[in-house]
């Protein structure tokens, strides 16, 4: 018989110290190697949870590099996430918020499936903190498309402001009607 742990074990281990060590990230600059370190575990997280959907199109029908799931591998990566250029879109790139994805993978971890439809890329108002890599969208919860018939959108947006988020936006608000906004 063995006393060494399970390599589940391990890894949720591992998940839930760099879950803890965003706060340490969250004092730093965010292109410093310890925030970075946390982002690049938080996104590959994500990449490889079942729970977490990460578009690969934008809402609008555009086409470029700036997707979720682009942005999700560019910070896996360790670099800046792409934003669009087009229409209000200023294009460039940015560093996604490390309390954005640890919020991502909590929701997930406590049991919330869901699709992320833009993170830093797509055209947003013009002050959007998709542009500076503090919000995201969402538009299915738990399987249901976002609406007044999605019964878990309040509570999935109640949890996120008790996660820190500044912001949220969805079925009522103006524009929102199809989606939940979540901003930092």
């Amino acid at each position: 018989m063995s006393c060494r742990p399970a390599p589940i074990t391990l890894a949720l281990t591992a998940l839930a110290a760099v879950i803890m060590c965003v706060g340490c990230a969250l004092q730093t600059k965010p292109g410093s190697s310890a925030a970075i370190s946390v982002r690049k575990a938080l996104a590959s997280s994500l990449l490889d949870d079942p729970k977490v959907g990460l578009a690969n199109f934008h809402v609008s029908g555009r086409h470029d590099s700036a997707t979720a799931i682009d942005n999700i591998r560019h910070a896996a990566a360790g670099r800046r996430s792409h934003r669009s250029r087009y229409q209000r879109a200023p294009g460039g790139a940015i560093y996604l918020d490390t309390r954005m994805l640890r919020t991502l993978k909590i929701l997930a971890r406590e049991g919330y499936s869901f699709r992320v439809t833009e993170l830093a890329g797509g055209s947003h108002s013009p002050k959007s903190g998709h542009y500076g890599g503090t919000a995201f969208d969402v538009d299915y919860i738990n399987g249901i498309k976002v609406g007044w018939g999605n019964p878990y959108f309040r509570r999935f947006m109640k949890r996120c402001r008790q996660l820190g988020a500044r912001e949220t936006r969805g079925p009522g608000d103006s524009g929102h009607r199809s989606h939940v906004h979540v901003e930092w």
